[in-house]
């Protein structure tokens, strides 16, 4: 999926930036990202509606209580996994902090040839950013929306 995608992406990147001069002997390119959700299906519906994904497998495990979708667009994989015997986090993380985390990405960007195109598409399926960012320097907008369970995903022109 285009999340596995960017995940991997973003950690290319972030790892070339740290290490620019320290780049590994070996070619290798993203393959797949695997998050949780609280429930494949609405995820799964949201990543085809979002990105154009495709599901490619499906494993519903009741035995040990897991469902996983796996979604597929061009050249990277998406693995969406629920599985209902483990802690809510949001139970967990109660009386916590705002923005506290257990752990994960805090977001996942993209990069995009039309962000107004972006919007318009994003806009058909009720997905409306809450703000606009421009680039001081660039002039360039970028812009945040969440997925169902509140994953952050950035877009970037």
């Amino acid at each position: 999926m285009l999340n596995t995608f960017f995940i991997s992406a973003l950690c290319f990147l972030l790892t070339c930036s740290v290490n620019g001069q320290n780049a590994p002997a070996f070619k290798y390119a993203p393959l797949f990202s695997a998050i949780i959700v609280k429930n494949v299906d609405t995820s799964a519906a949201w990543y085809q509606a979002v990105f154009d994904m495709k599901t490619k497998n499906r494993i519903n495990d009741v035995e040990h209580g897991f469902r996983v979708v796996i979604m597929e667009h061009s050249s990277f994989l998406l693995e969406l996994i629920e599985n209902k015997s483990w802690p809510d986090q949001r139970q967990v993380l109660s009386g916590k902090p705002e923005g506290t985390r257990i752990k994960g990405f805090f977001k996942i960007g993209f990069s995009v040839d039309n962000i107004d195109e972006c919007l318009r598409q994003l806009a058909l399926l009720k997905i409306i950013p809450q703000r606009i960012y421009t680039d001081s320097e660039t002039k360039k907008r970028n812009f945040l929306i969440e997925d169902p369970d509140k994953n952050i995903i950035q877009f970037f022109e």
